[in-house]
C-alpha cells in the first residue's frame, strides 16, 4: 500500500493542509511541458513578444533623440524578458534541477540503506535510516517509534545517533507509551497524515506533554505515519532543523520511511527466519540420539552430528555415502537390517522398532535401538522416514549382566538345592543310619529290665562308639561346608584322622604333593565322605597299626591313596553289593565322574587308589 501523503504543517499560529501527490503531479507536469526544445520555443517566444511590445511603445515616443529610442527599447525589452524567461523558463528549470538531485539522494541513500541492512542488525540498521534522513533534512534529531497492532500502544525502536550522543540521555531505546498520554508529536497518529510542527515553543503546554525525563528539547518537529493495510505500523519523526521544515522535507522523510519500513520487515523477517532456522538446528544438532532423514529413494538428507559419537564417522562421510551405514552394521544383523530397510519404500507402515549393532571405525561394537516412522509435507507428500538412532551398548551389557546374574543365581539356587538333597542323603546314610541304631538300643534296654551288666555294658560301647563316629561326621561334615578354598582339603583330612586316631589303635601318616586346584564344595564334600569310610573300615576291620594318606594334585585330576598294614582281604572273593562301606565309597567317586582300584592280600594290608577329576 502506498502511503498517506497528505500532511499538516502548523506553526507561527497557522495550521495548513497540503496533498503532497497533487506535488508530484506538478513536478511531473513541469518535467514534461518544459523540455529543451520548449524552453527554446518559450525563450524566442519572450523575444518577440518583448520587441514587439518595445516598438510600439518606442513608436510613441518617435520624436526622441534615436539614442533614447534604443535605450528606452532595451529597457522595455529586459524588463518584460527576464521575468517571461524566469517563470516560463528558467524557475521551472532549476526546481526540475533541485528535483532531480533530491530523487537522486534519496535513492543513493536507499541504496546505502539496503546495503547497511545486509550486515547489521535491526536496531543497528534503524538508527542507520534515522541518520541518513537526519543527514538529507539537515536535522538534528530522529526517532523511530513501532507502533502495536492495537493501534494504541507505541514502542519506541531507535533514537539517531546524534541524538543519542549528544542531545538526549534517556537510555531505554525500548520504552511503551500510551497513544492518548502522547504530546503532538503523536499527532500525525491521530490524524493519519504527515504533521510538522515549526515553533514548537508556541503549542499550549497541554499538548507538550508526553516527554520522557531526559529527553532532547524540541524546537521543531516534523513526523510521518507509516501505514500499511489501512493500519499504522510506525512513525518517524526528526527534529530542530536550523531552518523551517516544509513540504519537500514530508517528502522525503515519507519516501525514506516507506521504504525503509519494507527493509525493517524483511530484516525482521529475515531475523525470524534466522531465529528459527538456529532454533531447529540446535534442537537437532545438539540431540543426544543420532537424528536421520532418508528420502524415498534412500538418499540421506541430514543427520545430526551425534552420528560420529556413535560411529566415529561424520555427518558428511554419510551424507555422501548413502551405503556406509549398511556396510557398517554387524555381519549376524545385516539381513534382519536389509529387511528393514525395505520400509523406506511403503508409506503406509508406521512406527517401526528394530535393535542391531554396528561396528565403529575403531572396531568397537556398539548395540543401536533404531526407530523410523514416516515423514509427509504439508501437501501430504511422502517425504521418507525420520530415523532416531540411539546407542544402547551400555543398557545391552547392563542387560547381559542381569541375564548373566540370573543364570547364576539359577543355578547357584540349582546348586544349593542339589547340595541340600546331596547332605540330606550324606546325613541320611550315615548319621541318620547311626541315630535310628542308638534308637533302636535304647529302646530296647529301656523295655527290657532283666539284661545283664555285661551286656549292658557292651551295648552302651557300641552306642558310644556310634555317636562318636556320628559326632566326628558331623564337625567333618561342617568343615567342608564351611570351607571354599580347596587347599583346606588336607586340613579337613588331618583333623578327622587325628580324631580317628584318639579311638583307634592306628597312627596316621598325613602327606600332599603339588599345587592344590580349585574344586567344588561338592567334590570335596564327597572326598571327605570317602575318606571317612576307608577310615572307618580300617578302624572295623583292618586291625591296623598304622595308616599312610597321601594326595597328589595332578594336571587334571586328583589322586587320593589310603594305604594300612593291616590284615588284608582277598578282593577277589569280595562282592561290592555285600561290602556296604565298598559299595559305599565306589558309588560316591563314581558321582564324581572318577574311578577306584582296590589292592589288597591276605595278611599284607590294602592300599585304595581314588583318581577324581577337578570338574
Amino acid at each position: 500500500m502506498k502511503p498517506n501523503h497528505n500532511f499538516q504543517v502548523a506553526g507561527e499560529g497557522t495550521n495548513s493542509i497540503y496533498d503532497a501527490s497533487q506535488y508530484d503531479d506538478g513536478l511531473r507536469d513541469i518535467q514534461g511541458k518544459y523540455s529543451p526544445w520548449v524552453m527554446l520555443l518559450i525563450t524566442i517566444a519572450g523575444i518577440a513578444i518583448a520587441e514587439i511590445i518595445a516598438m510600439i511603445v518606442v513608436y510613441f515616443f518617435r520624436h526622441l533623440p534615436y539614442y533614447q529610442q534604443v535605450l528606452f527599447d532595451a529597457a522595455i525589452m529586459t524588463a518584460i524578458i527576464f521575468p517571461w524567461l524566469y517563470f516560463l523558463s528558467s524557475r521551472p528549470l532549476l526546481l526540475h534541477i533541485q528535483q532531480r538531485y533530491r530523487v537522486e539522494q534519496i535513492i543513493k541513500a536507499r541504496l546505502r540503506i539496503a546495503q547497511y541492512a545486509n550486515t547489521h542488525n535491526l536496531n543497528e540498521l534503524l538508527q542507520f535510516i534515522l541518520d541518513e534522513i537526519e543527514a538529507l533534512t539537515g536535522s538534528l534529531i530522529g526517532y523511530f517509534h513501532f507502533l502495536e497492532d492495537d493501534q494504541t500502544t507505541l514502542r519506541l525502536q531507535a533514537w539517531s545517533t546524534n541524538t543519542v550522543k549528544n542531545m538526549c540521555s534517556v537510555t531505554n531505546a525500548d520504552t511503551h507509551y500510551a497513544v492518548d498520554r502522547a504530546g503532538v508529536w503523536a499527532d500525525c497518529i491521530r490524524q493519519r497524515k504527515p504533521v510538522i510542527h515549526n515553533d514548537y515553543a508556541s503549542l499550549p503546554a497541554s499538548r507538550r506533554k508526553g516527554m520522557p525525563e531526559g529527553h532532547a528539547p524540541v524546537s521543531r518537529e516534523l513526523a510521518v505515519p507509516i501505514m500499511r493495510n489501512e493500519k499504522i505500523v510506525a512513525i518517524v519523526g526528526v527534529g530542530n532543523k536550523p531552518d523551517v521544515f516544509k513540504t519537500d522535507d514530508i517528502e522525503l522523510v515519507s519516501t525514506l520511511a516507506d521504504f525503509a519500513w519494507d527493509i525493517v520487515k524483511q530484516k525482521q523477517a529475515g531475523d525470524a527466519l534466522r531465529q528459527s532456522e538456529e532454533k531447529f538446528r540446535t534442537l537437532v544438532d545438539w540431540t543426544y540420539d543420532w537424528e536421520t532423514w532418508l528420502d524415498p529413494n534412500g538418499n540421506i538428507v541430514y543427520s545430526s552430528p551425534s552420528c560420529e559419537r556413535i560411529t566415529g564417522y561424520s555427518q558428511d562421510e554419510f551424507v555422501h555415502d548413502p551405503e556406509l551405514l549398511m556396510r557398517i552394521v554387524h555381519p549376524y544383523d545385516q539381513k534382519a537390517y536389509e529387511e528393514h530397510h525395505k520400509l523406506l519404500h511403503d508409506m503406509t507402515t508406521g512406527v517401526q522398532k528394530a535393535e542391531y549393532r554396528v561396528l565403529m571405525r575403531d572396531g568397537e561394537l556398539r548395540w543401536i535401538e533404531h526407530i523410523c516412522r514416516p515423514l509427509f509435507g504439508a501437501d501430504d507428500r511422502y517425504l521418507g522416514r525420520r530415523i532416531s538412532n540411539r546407542d544402547i551398548t551400555e543398557r545391552k551389557q547392563v542387560e547381559n549382566e542381569i541375564e548373566e546374574r540370573n543364570q547364576k543365581e539359577k543355578l547357584l539356587t540349582q546348586t544349593i538345592h542339589t547340595m541340600q538333597l546331596d547332605i540330606a542323603r550324606d546325613l541320611h546314610d550315615t548319621v541318620g543310619q547311626n541315630i535310628s541304631f542308638l534308637r533302636m538300643k535304647l529302646d530296647y534296654l529301656a523295655g527290657n529290665r532283666s539284661v545283664k551288666k555285661s551286656y549292658m555294658y557292651a551295648e552302651i560301647q557300641t552306642m558310644t562308639k556310634a555317636a562318636n563316629e556320628s559326632y566326628d561326621l558331623m564337625r567333618g561334615t561342617l568343615a567342608v561346608l564351611q570351607t571354599n578354598n580347596s587347599a583346606d582339603l588336607f586340613r579337613i583330612f588331618s583333623r578327622y584322622a587325628a580324631q580317628i586316631e584318639e579311638r583307634s589303635t592306628f597312627k596316621v601318616d598325613y602327606s600332599t604333593q603339588g599345587e592344590s586346584q580349585q574344586l567344588s564344595a561338592k567334590r570335596m564334600r564327597q572326598l571327605f565322605f570317602v575318606f571317612r569310610e576307608a577310615l572307618n573300615n580300617i578302624e572295623k576291620h583292618a586291625r591296623a597299626t598304622q595308616v599312610s594318606v597321601k594326595i597328589i594334585w595332578c594336571s587334571d585330576h586328583l589322586l587320593f591313596t589310603v594305604i594300612d598294614n593291616g590284615v588284608g582281604f582277598d578282593v577277589s572273593k569280595t562282592e561290592y553289593g555285600s561290602h556296604f562301606g565298598l559299595r559305599f565309597m565306589r558309588d560316591r567317586v563314581e558321582l564324581l565322574n572318577g574311578s577306584m582300584e582296590i589292592q589288597s592280600e591276605i595278611s599284607a594290608g590294602t592300599k585304595i587308589n581314588i583318581q577324581v577329576p577337578y570338574e
